[in-house]
């Protein structure tokens, strides 16, 4: 039940980040000026990122759910496996079919200065969606007692595809964030079938106000130090960055957030073939 309010909390989040960041001139404003604030990030950082962002090809998106499912098979629970890829794969295609049903239309002055590319529909971001979506089914399929550490992984995953898309010139903020709600809501609704039909509970059930209160506090940590970085690099440039960073601190707090919390929510849970439910030592 906790992972289906997770899942309408990230229908909700992509809803209103679609309506105030794409819908409306005020978030036009902001999205814009974020992404012209990336011009304060490191040359090398770009071309890392960009570099980063090229390698994710059908290949290597077909080989990660390859190790989805390997993973899964490791632990005989390869229907867990299969439900990982299958929302893996519905987040990929799910976020190129938003891209098409959710307009974009030019609001502000600034939109016109924005290469031919942005001139088209891109909310959610794709490859964003690749990286959350693929950490998360990474939690999925991996032990309950390495979910707790594993979600500081795939926050870092997440972070550093949702992050990219901005730093390397490819996305408005609004696209990334957009992406962490739209893999939030595959994933979820993906363990929550994989836990109804194949999860055994371990010891106890987790509590979820300390679930929500661990991603709160991550999200709180993580914004924390971003936000006194970005006070400092804000002063040394003139025109000023602040809705950059400001946007580069809510995504990353908010991939941390999401990881944290779907691994807290699965650290209690695990999967096993039937033969396998009456052996408290099974992994």
């Amino acid at each position: 039940m906790r992972l289906l309010w997770g899942a309408l909390i990230c229908v909700v989040l992509l809803a209103v980040g679609y309506i105030a960041l794409v819908g409306t001139a005020w978030g036009h404003q902001l999205d814009d000026k974020a992404f012209f604030g990336r011009e304060a990030m490191s040359r090398r950082i770009i071309i890392l990122d960009a570099r980063l962002l090229f390698q994710v090809t059908r290949a290597v998106v077909l080989l990660a759910g390859a190790l989805l499912l390997l993973i899964a098979a490791v632990r005989r629970c390869f229907f867990v496996g299969v439900v990982a890829v299958v929302g893996f794969g519905s987040a990929i295609i799910g976020a190129e079919f938003l891209k098409d049903v959710l307009p974009w239309r030019a609001l502000v002055p600034a939109d016109g200065l924005l290469g031919k590319g942005f001139q088209i529909d891109t909310y959610p971001s794709g490859h964003a969606t690749v990286g959350t979506a693929f950490a998360l089914g990474l939690l999925l399929v991996s032990p309950s007692r390495w979910r707790p550490w594993l979600a500081v992984l795939a926050g870092g995953i997440s972070s550093v595809f949702a992050t990219g898309v901005i730093f390397a010139g490819w996305h408005r903020p609004s696209d990334a964030l957009g992406a962490l709600a739209w893999s939030g809501l595959c994933m979820n609704l993906a363990a929550a079938f994989a836990v109804r039909f194949k999860g055994q509970p371990r010891v106890a059930i987790p509590d979820p106000k300390q679930a929500l209160s661990g991603s709160i506090a991550m999200a709180i940590l993580v914004a924390a130090a971003l936000w006194s970085v970005a006070t400092y690099v804000v002063s040394e440039f003139p025109r000023g960055y602040l809705s950059f960073f400001a946007f580069t601190t809510l995504i990353i707090a908010g991939a941390f957030s999401l990881t944290a919390w779907f691994g807290w929510q699965l650290r209690e849970v695990d999967f096993f073939k039937a033969a396998d439910r009456a052996s408290p030592g099974s992994v």
